[in-house]
C-alpha cells in the first residue's frame, strides 16, 4: 500500500465518518509513486518488527479509525499538522470524548485521558520506580555512542538505573536550601536581562524578537545554576556559540517530535530526520562539554559564591556517578531548562498583558528595591497566582506520558499493566467541569477559590517521582523575573500569540511585545 493509497483511503474514511476538511493540504507535492511505495513498505516493516503482541490486551475504547500497519498515525500526515498537535488532541477529545485510544504503527494502544477522575487515578498511583515511555530516538542514538553516554539519561532510563541517577543527580537541584543560596546571583542575572530588554526597546516600548532574548536568559541562568559561573549570554551582542546552542536545542526538540509522530523510517536508514537529530545532539554535547571544562578551570584557585558552585561541584565530586552520566545530566538539565523557562515566560507575559489590573496589583505588592529576597517574594501572592494561572492555561508540557505499573479501570474499561497512557492535564484544565470559567485567564481564582477548582490537574512539571527536578528553579526565576519587569514596565501585546508544538508548547518565533513605562 503506497502512502498515496493511504491518503486516498484516509479521505474515504473521513467521508465515512463525516469529518471536517483536513487541516493540511497535500495537493501538488508531486512525490513519485515508487518512492511512496518504498516508504510505505518500510513503514510496514517497522510496524511488524516493533509490534509487541499481547493476546490479553483488548482495549475497547472510542477513537479514530486505525489503518493496517499505520495505526492512527495517518491522521498526523493528512488531517493534522505535527506542529499543532495540541490542537489535534483538542479536536479528538471533542470527537471521541475525554478518554480515547489511538493505535501506533503495529497496533500498540496509546490511551489519551482528559477526564479528571481518570487522570488522578493514573497520576496518583504510587510507584517507587515509575515507568515513563522513553523518547526512542534519544535512546537509540545514545546507546550507539557508549564513548559519550553510559546510559540514556535521567529522562529516558527506567527501573533501577533511573533510580540510581535520580538519587545521585537531583538532590541538590530540588533542595530549597540550594535555591535560597542562588537568589542573590539570580537577582544579578535578572537585572542584566532587564538591561538587555531596555537596550532592545524601540521608542514606543516594542521589543522585537522577545522570545530569542528569553532564550538567552534561559541559557545564562540555567548555565549559571548548573555550571556555577556566569557565561555572558546576556551581553548586547550574543556570541556565535550561544546562538548555535539555542538553534540546536530547538532542532533537538522538533526532531524528537517528528520521530514519534512521523514515519519511523529513521530506524532503518540515516534519514534527514535522524541526521538532524544527531547534529543537534552532537552540537549540544560539544558546546556543553566545552562550557563544563571552562567552568572547571575557572573554579580552580578561585573563591566564588557557594550558591553558584553548589550543584556543579556536587555532581562533579559524586563518586557514584560515571563521568559520562555527569556530563549527560548537565546536558539534559541545560537543554530542558532553556526551553521550559523561555517558553513559560513568554506565555506568562502574553496572558498577563490582557490583565492590566493584575499587573498593577503585582506592582503594588512589591517593595521599591532592586534586590528582591525570598521574604519580599512570599509577600506578593499576586505573582504566584499569575504564574500558576499561566501554568494552567498554557503549560509547556500539555500532557504527561506514563506506562501503567498495574492494571487499572478507566471509564469502565480495564487497561492492562504496561498500557501507554497520555495524561492530558493541559486539556483537562481547560474543561468547564474542572475549573470555573476554564478558558479565561483569572489569576484571582488561586487567591479566592470558586468551584469547580481541580487544582491537582495543574502539573506543568509532571507529577510524583518523575516530576521535572528543575521545578523549583523555574518557578523561582519566573517569579523573580515577573516581579522585576512589573516594577519597571507594564506589558502590552497586540493580537493572538501563535502557539506551536515542538515536543513542548512554544511560541512561534519571532514574538514581539511592548514594555511601557508606568
Amino acid at each position: 500500500m503506497s502512502l498515496l493509497a493511504v491518503f486516498l483511503f484516509s479521505r474515504y474514511m473521513e467521508n465515512l465518518w463525516r469529518m471536517s476538511p483536513p487541516l493540511t493540504d497535500w495537493t501538488g507535492l508531486g512525490i513519485p509513486t515508487l518512492i511512496l511505495l518504498v516508504t510505505a513498505l518500510l513503514v510496514a516493516a517497522a510496524a511488524l518488527l516493533t509490534r509487541v503482541v499481547d493476546p490479553k490486551e483488548d482495549i475497547c475504547l472510542p477513537g479514530p479509525p486505525a489503518l493496517p500497519f499505520l495505526g492512527t498515525r495517518w491522521l498526523f500526515w493528512s488531517r493534522y499538522k505535527m506542529n499543532k498537535l495540541h490542537e489535534a488532541y483538542e479536536d479528538m477529545f471533542r470527537r471521541y470524548g475525554p478518554v480515547f485510544v489511538e493505535r501506533a504503527p503495529g497496533g500498540t494502544a496509546v490511551v489519551s485521558i482528559a477526564e479528571r477522575a481518570a487522570l488522578e487515578a493514573v497520576l496518583r498511583t504510587p510507584a517507587k520506580r515509575p515507568y515513563r515511555p522513553p523518547t526512542e530516538i534519544v535512546q537509540v542514538y545514545r546507546r550507539s555512542r557508549p564513548d559519550r553516554y553510559a546510559s540514556t539519561g535521567l529522562v529516558n532510563e527506567q527501573g533501577e538505573k533511573w533510580y540510581h541517577l535520580r538519587r545521585n543527580l537531583t538532590a541538590e537541584l530540588t533542595s530549597p536550601h540550594t535555591m535560597q543560596g542562588f537568589i542573590p546571583e539570580l537577582n544579578n542575572i535578572c537585572d542584566d536581562f532587564l538591561n538587555l530588554l531596555h537596550s532592545c526597546r524601540k521608542p514606543d516600548g516594542t521589543v522585537h524578537g522577545f522570545d530569542q532574548l528569553t532564550n538567552r536568559m534561559g541559557l545564562e541562568s540555567v548555565c549559571g545554576l548548573m555550571l556555577g559561573s556566569r557565561l555572558g549570554f546576556l551581553e548586547r551582542c550574543m556570541s556565535d556559540r550561544a546562538a548555535t546552542l539555542a538553534t540546536a536545542v530547538k532542532a533537538h526538540f522538533r526532531a524528537q517530535r517528528d520521530s514519534y509522530y512521523g514515519a519511523p523510517l529513521w530506524k532503518f536508514a540515516p534519514t534527514k530526520l535522524y541526521k538532524t537529530f544527531v547534529r543537534s545532539e552532537e552540537t549540544i554535547h560539544t558546546i556543553v562539554s566545552d562550557l563544563m571544562e571552562e567552568a572547571t578551570m575557572r573554579m580552580q584557585g578561585t573563591a566564588q559564591d557557594d550558591g553558584m558552585q553548589e550543584i556543579f561541584m556536587k555532581i562533579l565530586e559524586n563518586p557514584s556517578l560515571d563521568m559520562r552520566d555527569k556530563k549527560a545530566a548537565v546536558i539534559d538539565f541545560v537543554t530542558a531548562g532553556i526551553e521550559t523557562l523561555a517558553n513559560s515566560l513568554v506565555f506568562l507575559l502574553y496572558l498577563l498583558s490582557g490583565r492590566l489590573d493584575w499587573q498593577q496589583k503585582i506592582r503594588s505588592e512589591l517593595p521599591n528595591c532592586e534586590v528582591l529576597r525570598a521574604e519580599e517574594m512570599a509577600a506578593a501572592p499576586a505573582i504566584r497566582a499569575a504564574t500558576y494561572e499561566a501554568f494552567r492555561l498554557l503549560p509547556t508540557a500539555p500532557f504527561l506520558a506514563r506506562l501503567l505499573d498495574v492494571p487499572m479501570t478507566i471509564s469502565g474499561h480495564r487497561l492492562p499493566a504496561g498500557t501507554f497512557v497520555l495524561a492530558h492535564t493541559g486539556a483537562a484544565c481547560r474543561r468547564e467541569e474542572n475549573f470555573w470559567r476554564a478558558t479565561e485567564y483569572l489569576p484571582e481564582r488561586w487567591l479566592r477559590t470558586r468551584e469547580p477548582h481541580a487544582a491537582s490537574l495543574v502539573a506543568p512539571f509532571g507529577r510524583g517521582r518523575r516530576m521535572c527536578p528543575g521545578k523549583r528553579f523555574v518557578e523561582l526565576e519566573l517569579h523573580l523575573l515577573l516581579a522585576k519587569i512589573m516594577q519597571r514596565w507594564k506589558v502590552q501585546f497586540d493580537g493572538e500569540l501563535d502557539i506551536q508544538f515542538d515536543f513542548l508548547l512554544s511560541p512561534k518565533s519571532p514574538v514581539s511585545l511592548r514594555l511601557v513605562e508606568w
